[in-house]
């Protein structure tokens, strides 16, 4: 066996992120709502379920930290965006608390390293325009 770091394709290296992901959740026993759930508003990489908790959670996956950790690619609009589209799955669950998670992964080559950020951000309303959600 080769002692060489194995370096993944940006498809193969997200898909096995969010794989990572998952398994992370499921082994503290959340349920998997939905994964990479998309809309024209934008995707959820995985939704999940804990008791009355609903999570909508964004997946970074880096095999390189040239251009910073994961989490730090979560900008103030991608987290906009994450908001409008847990509002979605709120008004499906009105009995849920919605939570939202960044998992930052990197590859290393041998393994994954997991930093999960959970309740990363809260929703705040936006004082000029109250029906508006900033986050």
């Amino acid at each position: 066996m080769s002692l060489l770091r194995r370096k993944l394709s940006p498809t193969e290296l997200g898909k096995r992120g969010e794989r990572r992901a998952a398994w992370f959740y499921l082994l503290r026993f959340y349920t998997i709502v939905a994964r990479n759930e998309r809309s024209r508003a934008g995707e959820v990489d995985l939704v999940l379920r804990r008791g009355g908790t609903l999570v909508i959670a964004e997946v970074k996956t880096r095999q390189s930290l040239a251009a910073g950790e994961g989490h730090d690619a979560v900008d103030r609009r991608k987290r906009e965006r994450l908001v409008r589209l847990g509002e979605r799955y709120a008004a499906k669950h009105p009995d849920a608390r919605l939570r939202y998670d960044i998992v930052s992964i990197f590859w290393n080559g041998w393994r994954f390293l997991i930093s999960h950020y959970a309740d990363a951000f809260q929703p705040v309303a936006d004082p000029r325009h109250p029906w508006r959600w900033r986050a």
